[in-house]
């Protein structure tokens, strides 16, 4: 008669080494990229409109710009590597200045009475950006800080609760606390 060993249970460490190598095949780092270009360009202009509605600088759409940069990144790129958070903080960083950039453009146009593309390509970006940076406050770089922070912690995958107990690490499998 032959006899079997029943196999072993797969240790939590190697259940954590298989979700681990799942996750990495699923990440994408063009659509991550893509999404946070377009998340992106949508929070330039959100920035402009909202800054030109109240004729004031909101620090919390830079706060809001990086969370649509960083949301963007995470669903779409399913990133768990630290070059997903780098694309989402960087991408907040160009979002916000664009954004002071399409106001200030935007601004002149109004004042011209120009178009917001016909100023947009009458602008001397040489002055114009050094400018902004130089005419912003402390409190405005601190602002930028913070959503770019947002851009880089938010553009992560986070595990679901199903995919935990999918790949067996669900509390019942979990070595108990200390």
């Amino acid at each position: 008669m032959e006899t079997t060993t029943p196999s072993a249970a797969p240790t939590r460490e190697t259940l954590i080494a298989e979700l681990n190598a799942k996750l990495l095949r699923e990440q994408n780092l063009v659509l991550a990229i893509i999404a946070g270009a377009g998340a992106s360009i949508a929070g330039a202009l959100i920035w402009m409109g909202i800054t030109i509605a109240t004729q004031m600088h909101i620090g919390l759409v830079a706060i809001a710009v990086g969370a649509g940069v960083g949301y963007a990144v995470r669903f779409a790129g399913k990133g768990v590597e630290k070059i997903y958070g780098v694309i989402g903080a960087v991408f907040t960083l160009l979002s916000c200045l664009a954004g002071e950039v399409f106001t200030v453009i935007q601004f002149a146009a109004s004042a011209d009475n120009l178009g917001f593309f016909e100023a947009l390509g009458k602008v001397d970006y040489s002055i114009l950006i050094p400018n902004i940076l130089e005419n912003s406050s402390a409190i405005t770089y601190l602002i930028y800080g913070i959503g770019v922070y947002e851009g880089y912690k938010l553009s992560f995958r986070k595990l679901t609760p199903a995919e935990i107990h999918e790949a067996g690490l669900s509390s019942a499998t979990s070595a108990p606390a200390a």
